[in-house]
């Protein structure tokens, strides 16, 4: 059971799961006067395994189309989460946003203990469109799980 006036934090990225992490986030909220904080993490960890980068020739060239590339996504992101926002704020539930640059396990904890949420809603794994059919908890979702300060409260 959330309890009045907490702050909910939602790591979200459009995939099936975290719609319905925020569809559940915004029950609660509405169920328990609380606000919303939407979070989005551009994974720049993933763009460039550290074993190739000392191959490129060009690494000038890759580091400023890399930076480019997480602007892009940041901005996209942001319009993402606006529209979503303006949805959420039209159901009278107080809700903002933030988006962050790293590894999304490491600035969700971040963005919970920085901003002293009381409790995490998110997706149990970034997809259900796996290659197969056991549906376990992702990797994200299972390191938030085990070391978040506050209650973590994963939808499948």
């Amino acid at each position: 059971m959330i309890e009045d006036n907490s702050l909910i934090l939602v790591p979200f990225d459009a995939t099936e799961l975290s719609l319905r992490a925020l569809e559940s986030a915004k029950e609660a909220a509405l169920k328990s006067n609380s606000a919303l904080i939407l979070l989005y993490v551009v994974d720049n960890t993933c763009l460039c395994p550290v074993g190739i980068k000392d191959f490129l020739p060009q690494i000038q060239d890759f580091d400023s189309s890399r930076q480019n590339f997480v602007n892009v996504l940041k901005k996209g992101a942001e319009l993402m989460i606006n529209k979503e926002l303006k949805e959420i704020n039209r159901q009278g539930i107080e809700a903002r946003f933030s988006t962050r640059i790293g590894y999304p396990a490491d600035e969700i904890l971040a963005v919970a203990s920085d901003e002293k949420v009381d409790v995490i809603i998110m997706g149990s794994s970034g997809s259900l469109k796996k290659l197969h059919e056991r549906k376990g908890i992702g990797s994200i979702s299972r390191l938030v799980s085990e070391l978040a300060s506050c209650p973590v409260i994963l939808i499948r």
